[in-house]
């Protein structure tokens, strides 16, 4: 007698929970997903004990018509699509007809919903049976309510164990439905208590503000590109806010929200050096695109995706994100912050503005009359410029401009050159050094600090990263350095000698464990340079897989650094001035290669409010 035999449905449904239903979460964002495609407006969703009590959505989108209740609950039945071509180019959030079943299987369920011109109904479905079929009174949209979740899977209930993750991640799960449809109301209950609610108003930036706060919102700054297959929109993040993981890149595609490494990836690279390695970036990016060109039919929970003309998208990303980054000014200002005996009381905020121009327009402010420096009055103001600037790689070498000669008077430390079109720093007037570390500089809205060994290693980095790799003649040496490595790397040594000798560099062994470097390139510009070659063998033999960017990088960074003018160096104004104007032609001179601040800002308005000159 035969052995194999098809399982009944309510044992398949089980088997299917197991990879759809994996816990909470995962039931709030199929219900909320199931509302989104009936183009609700307003969804609810209400949470008690972390959801393993019961979790309630309520909607008012088109609701199910009544002779459709009875394929609720049955496995692969859904109205998403008809055909097996359809599959090809998913165009709603759902689509398998798994969730209801899989939910249904492990949980008690009561949906009660109307749609327009049917019968209103309620259903109680426990267990994989139907418990109640009642005729509910007339609402158009759809409750359903999940109670005792794997009270018949007691596996998967011992697997629940810390409540406080489970909240948290419904609560991750709600806010990328409220970033990823910001036309949409959403509200967010924790027993009894609201954690969030959006308007629905459509403005992406206002719903930002009420997940991350004014401090994330105030310092958004908007990006958008297209190219024939994509259309990219969004906010990504200034700089200056950071945050440990990659959890806060928050990407969609076609308003779904998606995991994807290499997307993610590409936003980390545009911030390139603009934040410390261990940091990472804030976003908040959709990308529409024709559903041919995506599969989400990769997992049960349709987050993971695969991609067509992946290489374009990734180029997109990163260019309109570093487009973004380069027009504008980067300089972190210093704020005052107010005591908390202080209440001051909650304006209306306007989402179209930053935080620190807000703040610059408080009425009870007046600032007291003074005189304007002459440098000040002799610089003429520029119109701003309405056109976007054309893209460059911060890493190409700027062309050489011509220098125009200067009058005879003219002070040593003023800029002698034209001004650009487009400036990266605003105009600074040099005042003076603090410890042998820090510039101070002042222009009309205040006060500028900048570190002098960070500029330069901005400066530095931007000229090594240029030119490593550079073809040249390179430095020959009268008597050429000789190294000895340990017989460990003696063999990463020799296997790696054709890609130093690419680099620019005549090296050769001469021994057992002895290498000779008649010449090296050109842009090793130190005063002990067979140190920095020393260290360029070092790294090479550190790195299992060569890579050639990541050698341009290391090397850069490195190399800048040592090179660089340290803390306690003192300057005269002639070299704080050339310092200064080498770092405005400088691609991005907002940071040095880590990711730290190279000039802080201190407001005229926040320097007065600590001495006490404003009062409310």
């Amino acid at each position: 007698m035969g052995q194999i035999h098809v399982l009944p449905a309510h044992i398949q449904n089980k088997i299917a929970a197991g990879e759809v239903v994996e816990r909470p979460s995962s039931i709030v964002k199929e219900i909320v997903e199931n509302s989104l495609d009936a183009h609700s407006t307003v969804i609810e969703v209400f949470i008690k004990n972390s959801g393993m009590e019961s979790i309630k959505v309520i909607d008012n989108g088109r609701g199910i018509d009544y002779e459709d209740r009875t394929l609720l609950f049955e496995r692969h039945a859904t109205s998403k699509i008809d055909t097996a071509y359809e599959l090809f180019e998913i165009r709603s959030l759902g689509f398998r007809g798994e969730a209801l079943a899989s939910i249904g299987a492990v949980a008690k369920v009561t949906l009660e919903s109307m749609r327009d011109d049917s019968t209103p109904f309620k259903i109680v479905y426990a267990g994989g049976k139907y418990d109640e079929d009642t005729v509910w009174h007339e609402r158009r949209g759809t409750i359903i309510e999940i109670e005792d979740l794997f009270f018949n899977t007691p596996a998967r209930l011992k697997y629940i164990k810390n409540l406080r993750t489970e909240a948290g991640k419904i609560i991750d799960i709600m806010q990328r439905m409220a970033l990823n449809y910001p036309d949409v109301s959403f509200r967010l209950v924790f027993d009894g208590k609201d954690r969030f609610k959006t308007t629905g108003n459509g403005n992406l930036k206002e719903v930002i503000n009420i997940l991350y706060g004014i401090q994330v919102s105030s310092n958004t700054l908007e990006v958008q590109a297209e190219s024939p297959d994509y259309k990219l929109e969004g906010y990504i993040v200034r700089p200056e806010v950071t945050r440990s993981s990659r959890n806060y890149i928050n990407l969609s595609i076609n308003h779904r929200h998606v995991r994807h490494f290499k997307l993610s990836q590409s936003i980390i690279n545009a911030y390139h050096t603009l934040q410390p390695k261990d940091k990472y970036p804030l976003a908040f990016l959709n990308i529409t695109m024709d559903p041919k060109l995506i599969d989400v039919n990769v997992h049960p929970s349709k987050v993971e995706v695969k991609l067509s003309k992946e290489a374009e998208l990734l180029k997109l990303t990163e260019r309109a994100v570093k487009e973004a980054l380069m027009e504008t000014e980067l300089i972190p200002e210093v704020e005052h912050k107010t005591p908390k005996s202080e209440k001051p009381e909650q304006t209306a905020i306007d989402f179209t503005v930053r935080h620190e121009q807000i703040r610059e327009h408080i009425d009870s402010y007046t600032p007291p009359v003074r005189q304007t420096p002459e440098t000040f009055k002799e610089r003429p103001k520029q119109k701003q410029i309405q056109q976007k600037p054309v893209y460059t790689n911060p890493f190409q070498e700027a062309p050489a401009t011509p220098k125009k000669s200067a009058p005879k008077d003219a002070p040593a430390y003023v800029n002698k050159e034209p001004l650009p079109k487009k400036e990266k720093l605003p105009y600074l007037e040099i005042i003076g050094q603090l410890h042998g570390t820090y510039i101070i500089m002042q222009n009309e809205t205040g006060m500028y600090l900048m570190d002098q060994h960070a500029a330069q290693e901005r400066i530095k980095y931007e000229y090594i990263y240029a030119n490593i790799i550079k073809e040249d003649d390179g430095i020959p040496l009268l008597i050429p350095y000789t190294f000895e490595f340990s017989f460990d790397d003696v063999i990463t040594i020799d296997e790696k000698l054709t890609e130093l000798q690419s680099l620019g560099f005549d090296i050769e062994k001469s021994g057992v464990k002895q290498y000779t470097v008649a010449r090296y390139p050109s842009w090793i510009k130190a005063k002990n340079p067979e140190e920095d070659i020393n260290d360029l063998i070092e790294f090479i033999t550190e790195t299992d897989r060569f890579d050639v960017n990541k050698y341009r990088e290391e090397m850069s960074i490195m190399m800048s650094c040592k090179q660089s003018i340290k803390a306690n160096h003192y300057l005269d104004k002639n070299q704080m001035a050339a310092l200064l104007e080498e770092l405005g032609k400088c691609a991005s001179p907002y940071t040095c290669p880590h990711g730290r601040p190279v000039i802080i800002h201190m407001t005229t308005y926040e320097i007065e409010r600590l001495f006490n000159r404003i009062m409310k």
